[in-house]
């Protein structure tokens, strides 16, 4: 994995334990899938979309390209594309972030002033900046909720089993998206 001295963001991110495996968790399609069954008579088919945090295999870019959308770009860091130093000109920005250093994230997504739907945990709200993202956009910000918790791939492995933690899709400027809105 190639990491930015500059950019602190990487570092934790997916990198390998003793066990040569990686402390990432992947949606799952299923997951995916509901969010993009959701969205997909709301942002046009059209739409220019990025998945910054993606690989091709991604199941977030799957899940779009299975449901008409053909204009999707992905980009990774594994890939040598990090978030920090790419910008693609997009419509929507739509993934699965890193849970760590959301601060920094979050404030580059909102720098973009497009709109976006970003994965997060519950424990966003335990976040200072979050909490203020929340006060100064209220009116542009919506939530889309799973009934339940969200199982992840972990280390390339598809848990059954849920997350111990709740997880919802943070949206930004998407049109029918205000409030919560419960995925079934």
């Amino acid at each position: 994995m190639k990491e930015k001295k500059n950019n602190q963001v990487y570092i934790d991110w997916g990198k390998k334990d003793k066990s040569g495996s990686r402390d990432m968790c992947d949606t799952r399609l299923d997951e995916a899938e509901k969010m993009v069954k959701y969205i997909k008579n709301i942002i046009p088919k059209e739409s220019k979309i990025w998945c910054p945090f993606d690989t091709d295999k991604s199941n977030i870019v799957i899940a779009l390209k299975n449901n008409g959308y053909k204009n999707v770009i992905n980009t990774h860091i594994d890939n040598g594309e990090d978030f920090f130093e790419t910008k693609i000109d997009c419509d929507y920005i739509i993934s699965n972030p890193p849970f760590q250093n959301r601060t920094q994230i979050f404030n580059r997504l909102y720098s973009f002033n497009k709109p976006f739907i970003m994965l997060q945990p519950i424990q966003a709200f335990n976040n200072n900046s979050y909490i203020r993202w929340l006060i100064k956009f209220n009116k542009e910000i919506g939530f889309l909720c799973p009934n339940n918790r969200m199982g992840f791939i972990v280390n390339g492995i598809e848990k059954d089993k849920t997350t111990a933690f709740y997880s919802f899709w943070h949206c930004y400027k998407i049109k029918g998206v205000r409030g919560f809105v419960l995925l079934k």
